[in-house]
């Protein structure tokens, strides 16, 4: 019996659908480029392992219930067809009124996983929604981004999660929105649902270790220069006073009491503060450009973290010597949007590889 016309006249649908389960691939093993469409589905829909075996069995039993009328194969076929149907409207149920939102760290580094929060809303008052997952759409960025699975989400209720987000360029990084997929509720089908959730940030440079010679304190001025004029709680000592009552005991001058026969304290000198200034010569470009923005993010945040005012010069702008976790912060992310002079149109004298050197101050 020549099947191909039965097949192709009563079921173009079934020939359509086999064709893309089972078509064939080009030569070289990758099927054949297809153009962008010009319509975005508002859901999308992909086959799991099963439901391509569940098409072909509903493929089988429509082609035997075609060729044999017999009835039993034909309420065979309808409990096949129906169980599509019931799978496409809970699984539509289960992504209908769904809202995600990210709460990513304030401080986010190159290359160093970042733990963010995904806040997910069941904005349906009485039905739940069950097993799926919440990941990132694919961002022109290099972000790589963790899913996170949700078994069940009551109506009226929100639940939280902590994956990982991690980030492979430094600057400003955008991120485009957020999906939900679900295979419930008998797994034939992946049913996707895609969010826009726009948002910009300024990833950091990375901060690695140092190496010793890299950690070592540049040399300090002499000693005598060590001193900078006016009161401090250095070790040098300023001047005498009058003792009061409101000063502390250790603070009086012995030797200049039994002289002076009434009570003096002494005061100590300001020490200068130890202050070294960050040199970036930002020519060139490449990965040695991004070794050496990680390597001046990672001194500025060695020496501060050690006690040090830090300044940071480049070929395009220069920050003032501070100290602190803010004045940190201002550095790295100066650090992240930095761009080559060349770039700018800047070159420096000797138009060499970039490089980094620190200076005491």
């Amino acid at each position: 019996m020549n099947l191909r016309p039965t097949i192709s006249a009563p079921l173009p649908w079934l020939t359509i659908l086999a064709a893309k389960l089972f078509g064939k691939k080009n030569g070289k093993g990758k099927s054949q480029v297809k153009r962008p469409p010009f319509f975005v589905f508002p859901r999308t829909l992909e086959f799991t392992k099963e439901g391509k075996r569940f098409i072909a069995v509903l493929f089988l039993v429509g082609i035997a219930a075609i060729n044999t009328g017999n009835n039993l194969l034909y309420l065979i076929l309808a409990m096949l067809l129906s169980l599509i149907i019931i799978s496409g409207v809970m699984s539509e149920s289960t992504l209908r009124g769904l809202k995600a939102k990210r709460e990513l760290p304030r401080h986010i580094y190159r290359g160093t996983p970042a733990k963010t929060r995904i806040v997910v809303e069941n904005t349906k008052r009485l039905m739940p929604s069950y097993s799926f997952i919440v990941g990132e759409m694919r961002s022109p960025d290099a972000v790589i981004a963790e899913t996170a699975y949700f078994l069940k989400l009551d109506g009226g209720r929100k639940a939280v999660k902590t994956v990982s987000y991690s980030f492979g360029k430094r600057g400003v990084v955008r991120l485009a929105g957020v999906y939900f997929k679900t295979a419930f509720p008998f797994g034939l089908f992946v049913k996707g649902r895609r969010e826009p959730a726009l948002e910009e940030m300024v990833v950091y440079p990375r901060v690695r270790p140092l190496r010793p010679e890299e950690t070592k304190v540049p040399e300090a001025p002499s000693a005598g220069t060590n001193a900078a004029r006016g009161k401090g709680a250095g070790t040098e000592i300023y001047g005498l006073r009058d003792y009061t009552f409101l000063d502390d005991a250790r603070l009086i001058h012995w030797k200049a009491s039994a002289r002076t026969r009434r009570l003096v304290r002494k005061e100590s000198e300001r020490e200068r503060e130890r202050t070294v200034l960050v040199v970036f010569d930002n020519s060139g470009g490449g990965e040695a450009f991004e070794d050496e923005v990680e390597k001046a993010a990672s001194i500025a945040s060695h020496f501060i973290g050690t006690g040090f005012r830090v300044g940071l010069k480049t070929l395009s702008f220069e920050i003032a010597p501070g100290a602190g976790p803010g004045h940190l912060t201002r550095i790295l992310k100066s650090l992240a949007l930095v761009e080559s002079a060349r770039n700018e149109g800047r070159h420096s004298v000797h138009d060499g590889p970039p490089g980094v050197r620190v200076v005491y101050v």
